[in-house]
């Protein structure tokens, strides 16, 4: 059996299966009726210029050019996505210079074109994206005033995120028809604030994979180069945002869910310190599990956007008066990351070794860095091999502390074929149920974990400390992967088991398949997480191709301390400048 070119496990009941198969199809076209009648003559366009999906899966295409270039888009509607930041769709609606109606047409136009040529979308919300703009228009017309900080701006969201009376799947086919009562947190603060919600964004099979490919609506490609994955779990919001489908995106991290995508699609994401943001009336395979704790996220196209994302939900949107575990900690506006800030490189976590363009763009960018901030390789600080071995084996064992049980109870009903990575996942820790003691043991782990990570790095009072601001690391192993492969998740689910803040971002680098060769297979470490990344199943034969990563886009990662989000926010904002990295 194959699923979108790969391959995949027969149903687990196929029986069971068969009967979901006809409210998978009815979900799917209910979707795409929708795109076409919104605007008949569009949708052909559409279908006419966009790639089949055999060639976009096989193809390197950069599908944001169908956005960007001329052809599908008028030209208001191409400056309206492509160049008008949020602060100049605030300014131009107060003005009347822009309708809210306006720029809500031209983003489903984008989100359209975003799914002709990513399959990003699971839900469409067209009509009510509409409506809603035209009650912004007309509260700007009576009051004179924005309805706040996100008035008539665009925003798309993981599906997994509760929405108020329609079904929230999470991308488990036996949630087809789960039409939910409540909103997510996030979902009502932005609502408050004016924002336009027109597109609910896809997610992998039980959320835990680092791409994103599930039963319902298939594999989600990755504008930059449709062949490669978008990352995941938030893989549909970072195909979105990338296509200028919406002007911000919300996802969710656990475990590099946001960081991932973002890493993937060159955009910004970040993963707040837990609790920061609310998580409440979520749809997903893990509740209860409170080792790994889940957060939302923002992905967006520049830092600025990300900051004013965090700011007005934090600042204006006060989490805490809707949820008792958000804590009420404002946003700092004035925090900085200070005049010379102390960097920590840490070019590989010494368990899995990153691809060659990530070492490359690394060591370039160390240098560069060097007249604004003080520098300091971590290669002879940080952790041993064997003492990541024991921490990344935590790290997952605490993932499946349940014995998968909360995720077999929504996979089993419907029967649906476990993908590939769902397999992979649900074999983490061995796939073995822990008792509370089990779980207990670990999560004294887990703190050792945070402990040592801020006594070698961060402190200003133990006596070894390096007193670092921030770490800068990969945010992956490869610079995007190729759909199927995203394996490790160590180096983003580090910072999930020991709870610090990051700041994913973009760089000028690219894979250049010239360059970023592998020198020698003897460089290479024998441990199992190693061989998983760079071997074939065979064990002997290295599965890196570098031409078959050409034009992935090359991202890293700052960390901070916990609860100083904002600093590294600040800090991004600095880096960003020095290496000219402008809006996507």
């Amino acid at each position: 059996m194959t699923f979108s070119g790969l391959p995949v496990s027969e149903p687990a009941d196929a029986a069971k299966f068969a009967k979901f198969q006809t409210l998978i199809d009815k979900y799917n076209h209910d979707k795409w009726a929708q795109m076409e009648r919104f605007d008949p003559e569009f949708y052909r366009l559409c279908q006419e210029r966009i790639p089949s999906a055999a060639e976009l899966d096989s193809e390197p295409i950069d599908a944001r050019l169908f956005v960007t270039k001329p052809g599908l888009l008028s030209d208001s509607e191409r400056e309206i996505v492509n160049e008008l930041t949020i602060d100049d769709l605030l300014r131009r609606q107060l003005s009347r210079e822009l309708t809210a109606e306006q720029i809500a047409r031209a983003y489903i136009k984008s989100a359209i074109v975003a799914q002709f040529a990513t399959n990003c979308v699971m839900q469409f919300l067209i009509p009510s994206a509409l409506k809603r703009a035209k009650e912004l228009d007309e509260y700007l017309r009576v009051h004179g005033v924005l309805m706040g900080p996100m008035h008539g701006v665009p925003i798309s969201l993981k599906e997994q995120m509760g929405y108020e009376g329609q079904p929230t799947t999470a991308s488990y086919v036996s949630l087809i028809e789960n039409v939910v009562k409540r909103s997510t947190v996030s979902n009502q603060i932005f609502y408050k604030m004016g924002a336009v919600y027109h597109a609910r964004t896809s997610q992998p099979q039980t959320i835990m994979q680092l791409d994103t490919w599930n039963n319902i609506t298939g594999r989600t490609r990755n504008p930059c180069c449709t062949r490669l994955s978008p990352g995941g779990s938030s893989g549909g919001e970072s195909a979105m945002v990338a296509m200028h489908g919406s002007a911000l995106g919300i996802g969710s991290d656990i475990g590099g869910s946001v960081r991932c995508p973002a890493a993937f699609t060159n955009l910004f994401g970040l993963k707040p310190t837990t609790k920061r943001l609310s998580s409440m009336n979520g749809v997903s395979g893990g509740k209860g599990q409170e080792s790994i704790p889940s957060t939302e996220g923002p992905i967006a196209r520049s830092i600025e956007e990300l900051e004013h994302y965090m700011n007005v939900y934090v600042n204006q949107g006060k989490p805490w008066t809707y949820d008792p575990n958000s804590l009420p900690i404002p946003w700092d506006t004035a925090a900085s990351a200070g005049p010379r800030p102390r960097i920590g490189v840490l070019f590989s976590d010494n368990l899995v070794t990153p691809y060659p363009a990530i070492k490359r763009a690394m060591t370039q960018i160390a240098k560069r860095l060097e007249s604004s901030f003080d520098i300091v390789d971590l290669s002879d600080a940080w952790f041993t091999e064997q003492e990541m071995l024991s921490i990344y084996r935590t790290n997952i064992s605490l993932y499946t502390a349940d014995g998968n049980r909360s995720q077999l109870e929504l996979l089993l009903p419907s029967g649906e074929p476990l993908l590939p990575l769902t397999e992979h996942f649900l074999n983490f820790g061995g796939g073995k149920e822990l008792s509370i003691y089990e779980n207990r043991k670990l999560n004294v782990l887990r703190d050792a974990a945070r402990l040592a990570i801020f006594e070698k790095f961060f402190s200003r009072e133990a006596p070894a400390s390096l007193q670092l601001d921030f770490i800068l690391s990969p945010a992956n192993v490869a610079p995007a992967e190729i759909p199927g492969q995203s394996k490790y998740w160590g180096y983003t689910s580090l910072w999930n088991l020991t709870d610090y803040p990051n700041v994913v971002f973009p760089t000028t680098y690219k894979q250049d398949p010239q360059q970023d060769i592998l020198i020698s297979a003897n460089s290479l470490k024998e441990n199992e997480f190693e061989k998983m990344v760079w071997y074939k199943q065979d064990g002997t034969t290295i599965r890196y191709n570098p031409t078959a990563y050409t034009a992935a886009p090359v991202a890293l990662q700052l960390t901070g301390m916990r609860f100083q989000d904002e600093k590294i926010v600040s800090a991004v904002k600095k880096i960003s400048h020095i290496l000219g990295i402008t809006r996507r």
